[in-house]
């Protein structure tokens, strides 16, 4: 195999047709199925030449947590990569960190970098205005990494503040600029799985109406818009990244529009820090974890805390962090929970469409022992076919459903959530709370700051000791149903949260008016 990876060094040096395809094949049925200390080996006695073998084999023992791992000789070739290969591979450690996989990196630089190259790429095709005087208050623009479906967070996120301004008499524009990895960005060899972001391609339809409630589209000849919850926003999806002309096409509708607002609703996005770079804009991220933007003013959904600040003192961020939470609005349904303790069957529910990266050996031990205390116990996973690795004993007792649209009439059937040490899963977990289903969740992630510390169990002693105290403690489970509505309750007061935010937001604005920022120009 060492002969192998020689061969492609060659046939990766700069001046040779790469073989991409050929090689991620490689990847994917002979180099992934070895174990990591074969894995570790092998890279050990390569040594490759062409700078893009350097960098698979960097990414890999970054990857694997090998000692081998070379951060100078890494931060290095990703220095000297184009704008999208940069791109490519931050959403790839990005990825990793995601599904709980430490990459011991700090990824804050390479971040930097990334905008860097990618203003730098830019900044001779077109210029963003500043905000000129108090800018345009009766629009609102939203600006999103990834737009895919009701079933999606994010995308029901980035509505949810659309709809929360919308209710106060602005007119919201939802754009998303696909900013994420691509199939077409896969240049360079990656370790595999390789992570690409969700691209809907009927977005680009124009003079469409996308009716989410329906999960139809209709012509609407007054322009492409998107209906959700009974409501029509103005809408359009475009490829400032892979496309100079649609860069263009945006920043001068920017400069034209001179809305007082553009908020970013999601992941980091380079398309939006170039636009922060000129003019004030606020990322709002759909995690509880501190995201720090370079140009866009950043928000953090909890308080600030010690080690939060110092890291933004450290990595000189010029905004302030502002502080709010982040709201969920649930997914019309009209079902009841269903499920009580004297079923014959206990349903534990799990729900997440990264569930075959999320489920590993110590969330599998979790399942084993639920199933060894009670015998009546089954599974249902939301959201993937199968899990690697599954337990053979748990087969029979366990429903794969894939991805299915009445994901909340099943949740309504189960007796208890379990979540996964993850960063994602708050939308499911709130909807799992307004049935009166309890969540039983780690310290950590998403799930855990919006629902808080009575959800926490840390051991499967301490989890299968809530469960037997839940099924045969009748008041008991009546208090911790109420915990559940009103925790779901609080969640869900998206009118409160947003407008409070925006008030911040607005005082922050006319602050650096005053002071004479450089993003913003008297009337």
């Amino acid at each position: 195999m060492l002969q192998i990876l020689h061969n492609y060094d060659l046939q990766y040096q700069p001046n040779c047709l790469w073989p991409v395809g050929e090689f991620h094949a490689y990847e994917t049925l002979q180099f992934e199925p070895l174990t990591e200390a074969d894995k570790i080996a092998l890279l050990q006695q390569f040594q490759p030449t062409s700078p893009a073998m350097q960098l698979w084999q960097q990414l890999h023992f970054i990857l694997l947590g090998a000692d081998a791992a070379d951060f100078e000789i890494f931060t290095r070739l990703f220095s000297e990569l184009p704008f999208l290969q940069q791109n490519m591979v931050y959403s790839q450690l990005m990825r990793s960190s995601f599904v709980g996989n430490s990459v011991g990196l700090d990824l804050a630089p390479l971040y930097r970098l990334t905008i860097e190259s990618f203003c730098r790429e830019n900044t001779g095709r077109c210029q963003v205005q500043p905000l000129q005087g108090n800018g345009n208050e009766e629009f609102a623009v939203f600006i999103t990494n990834q737009f895919v479906s009701s079933l999606h967070g994010p995308t029901l996120t980035v509505l949810n503040y659309a709809s929360a301004l919308k209710q106060i008499g602005m007119h919201p524009i939802v754009i998303c600029t696909t900013s994420v990895a691509k199939s077409t960005h896969l240049v360079y060899p990656m370790p595999t799985p390789v992570f690409f972001g969700t691209v809907r391609d009927e977005y680009f339809a124009s003079n469409t109406l996308f009716d989410l409630d329906l999960n139809q589209t209709q012509p609407n000849p007054a322009g492409s818009a998107v209906k959700c919850w009974g409501q029509q926003f103005d809408f359009m999806q475009t490829t400032p990244m892979d496309d100079p002309a649609h860069l263009v096409d945006l920043v001068n509708f920017i400069n034209q529009l001179n809305p007082r607002f553009i908020i970013g609703v999601g992941g980091l996005n380079p398309v939006l820090e170039f636009i922060a770079k000129a003019r004030p804009v606020l990322s709002v991220p759909c995690v509880t974890a501190l995201v720090l933007p370079i140009y866009a003013v950043p928000v953090l959904h909890r308080e600030l805390t010690e080690h939060d600040q110092q890291r933004v003192e450290t990595l000189g961020i010029q905004h302030p962090v502002l502080s709010s939470r982040l709201p969920f609005r649930l997914r019309q349904f009209d079902c009841v929970k269903t499920s009580s303790v004297n079923d014959k069957v206990l349903k534990f529910v799990v729900v997440g469409y990264r569930l075959e990266d999320e489920i590993r050996g110590e969330f599998m031990q979790t399942m084993l022992a639920i199933k060894q205390q009670y015998p009546q116990a089954s599974f249902v996973l939301i959201g993937p076919t199968a899990i690697a690795d599954y337990p053979a004993t748990l087969e029979h007792c366990t429903l794969f459903t894939g991805r299915i649209s009445n994901a909340i009439d099943l949740i309504a059937d189960c007796h208890f959530m379990l979540n996964p040490k993850r960063q994602g899963g708050g939308t499911s977990a709130v909807e799992a709370l307004s049935l009166g289903i309890p969540v039983l969740t780690h310290a950590f992630g998403d799930v855990y700051q919006y629902i808080g510390d009575p959800f926490v169990f840390e051991t499967d002693a301490d989890r299968l000791a809530f469960i037997q105290q839940y099924l045969t403690d009748a008041e008991f489970a009546v208090a911790y149903q109420d915990i559940c509505l009103e925790t779901a309750a609080q969640a869900t007061d998206t009118a409160a949260i947003v407008q409070e935010l925006l008030l911040t937001y607005d005082a922050y604005l006319q602050q650096l008016q005053y002071d004479g920022n450089s993003g913003l120009t008297a009337a």
